[in-house]
């Protein structure tokens, strides 16, 4: 749907046309009003700022380099999925021919976009389209200037590919951007980022970034809401559409991404739905689409700290990282796992520098034309070896037990023995690593005792995953590995369906990859987050109305 789409259908679908009666509906709803020429109608970091139809004026989106992003005739309309997300603007928006414009705020656009079905047929497409867009130019928001190979470097590269943030990055090391590269970065070291061409980030942590961007405007919300989810996996997501859709106040956030552990996939093949497989980061990126389409509030990155009963009758505090505190009438947990260590010496120093915990075309670009070991024996591995293969030169694929039948489905075992570049290397285990500033070779012992150091431009490590519920060990029941545990379980006397996913602590749900006993799987997930809702309901029925 937007991955595999060309340029010039991804522009198309950017200017498409807006009917007559689109085009009523946004007058209605708007502010009419003549425009001078070079009239300032917004400006970069903006917050609220319009989406402008243009009735007879000539409208221009630009950045502060004067980079032209957009220009809009009589008939178009400005506006990208930041005017949905409520994000700070990331460019003006002058006004190049006098005429008449239409001015609707962004709330405005957004419940339109929820409430009727042929602006949000045009208008999202078309948002969506322009930010795939901006993404493919490298246009309009981050400019990176690092080393590869640089751990902080790599943070904000894969936070702003997984959450579709336009970004270019200059690499000094690169003779043809060595002077832009210098005159950005005039010092030489460390991790520059540079914010809408204003602001100009020191080796930032992610968490800095997205506050530059703009993108910490959930945790503003502070008003009681009927749902929050905590995790934007599969499961958080299919909860977020499913409850929003059904006309829940919902919030959704994660420390990460969208789309979790999934969104690190490069091709899920056996998703209902999809014959040909689909990419995690493209699945993700559908539902958060549909997620914002039907209200649902997105902030990313935010981490949760604490949950505990409010001392509002009927409400839960859910504490965010940055001490923001979010009032839920109910609370599903979503938070998957997070990537389960190898655990050997120099792990920790070599993350981000040569080792992964996810094979994506980020990672396959810094390892491209060398030869990479892939440690795991479930289809996280295998999908990671069979995309990196394309690559790579060589993929080892490392698995510590006696084959990969039992834990690997048999096309991807079949599609790894057969192809020519792909060893398979059973009771095997990595034990060192080395390298200075960069991994630059592991150590091998296979199961007669025999070690092998194996120069490699990458190790990627899919061993399973530890469930994220540390912010939980004081308020519900977890079972012994850390996973949530729910239903009967934890709460026999709980009547159906709202025992199915209820933790120990009623009103709150947990669904996916945390819950104890769920299956691992990306549908399970999604169909978890869809249910859960049902019980959501049944909770909030229960439950007396609570006024902002």
């Amino acid at each position: 749907m937007f991955e595999d789409l060309s340029y010039e259908e991804l522009k198309r679908r950017a200017n498409a046309p807006l009917s007559g009666r689109v085009v009523a509906m946004l007058k209605a709803r708007g502010e009419r009003r003549s425009v001078a020429a070079g009239e300032k109608l917004f400006r970069v970091d903006d917050r609220p700022y319009p989406f402008v139809y243009a009735v007879s004026a000539t409208v221009q989106v630009r950045d502060l380099d004067g980079l032209v992003l957009g220009t809009f005739e009589p008939g178009q309309f400005t506006g990208e999925l930041g005017l949905l997300l409520g994000q700070t603007s990331f460019a003006d928006c002058i006004a190049l021919e006098p005429g008449e414009v239409v001015l609707v705020a962004a709330p405005g656009i957004a419940e339109l976009v929820q409430v009727d079905p042929e602006v949000s047929d045009v208008l999202l497409p078309a948002f969506a389209a322009r930010r795939l867009l901006l993404i493919r130019r490298q246009q309009g928001t981050l400019t990176l200037v690092g080393h590869q190979g640089m751990p902080a470097l790599q943070s904000v590269l894969e936070y702003a590919e997984r959450n579709r943030i336009p970004y270019r990055w200059l690499d000094p090391a690169d003779l043809m951007q060595k002077e832009e590269s210098r005159k950005l970065a005039a010092d030489g070291s460390g991790v520059k980022v540079v914010v809408r061409g204003r602001y100009v980030l020191h080796d930032p942590s992610v968490a800095e970034v997205a506050r530059a961007l703009g993108l910490e405007l959930a945790t503003g919300h502070c008003d009681p809401v009927d749902l929050i989810i905590a995790g934007a996996g599969p499961a958080g997501l299919s909860a977020a559409v499913y409850g929003a859709s059904e006309g829940l106040r919902t919030i959704l956030f994660d420390d990460v991404a969208i789309g979790g552990q999934s969104a690190a996939s490069s091709r899920i093949e056996n998703f209902l739905g999809f014959p040909t497989g689909v990419s995690g980061a493209d699945l993700a990126f559908r539902a958060e689409l549909q997620a914002i389409k039907f209200g649902a509030r997105v902030t990313v990155p935010r981490r949760a700290q604490k949950l505990r009963p409010s001392a509002l009758p009927g409400l839960h505090e859910v504490t965010l990282d940055d001490g923001t505190v979010l009032l839920g009438r109910a609370v599903v947990i979503a938070t998957g796992a997070r990537y389960r260590k190898l655990g050997v010496p120099e792990e920790e120093r070599f993350q981000g520098a040569g080792l992964y915990y996810a094979a994506t075309e980020l990672e396959a670009r810094v390892t491209k034309g060398q030869e990479v070991v892939v440690v795991g024996g479930g289809n996280s591995a295998g999908q990671a070896a069979m995309f990196l293969a394309t690559r790579a030169s060589f993929v080892h694929l490392i698995h510590r037990g006696q084959d990969l039948s039992s834990t690997m489905s048999k096309y991807l075992v079949e599609r790894l023995r057969r192809a020519a570049n792909v060893k398979i290397e059973t009771r095997s285990q990595v034990v060192e690593l080395f390298g200075e500033e960069h991994l630059r070779s592991v150590k091998i012992r296979d199961g007669e005792g025999h070690v092998v150091e194996r120069r490699v431009g990458g190790l990627f490590i899919m061993i399973g995953a530890d469930p994220c519920t540390g912010w939980l060990t004081e308020t519900v029941r977890l079972d012994s590995r850390g996973f949530v545990l729910t239903g009967e379980d934890c709460r026999a006397d709980a009547p159906a369906p709202y025992n199915v996913f209820q933790t120990s602590l009623p009103g709150v749900f947990a669904v996916g990859d945390v819950r104890s006993g769920s299956v691992k799987r990306v549908a399970s997930a999604v169909g978890e987050g869809s249910v859960v809702v049902q019980a959501v309901h049944t909770r909030l029925a229960s439950l007396p109305q609570v006024t902002s």
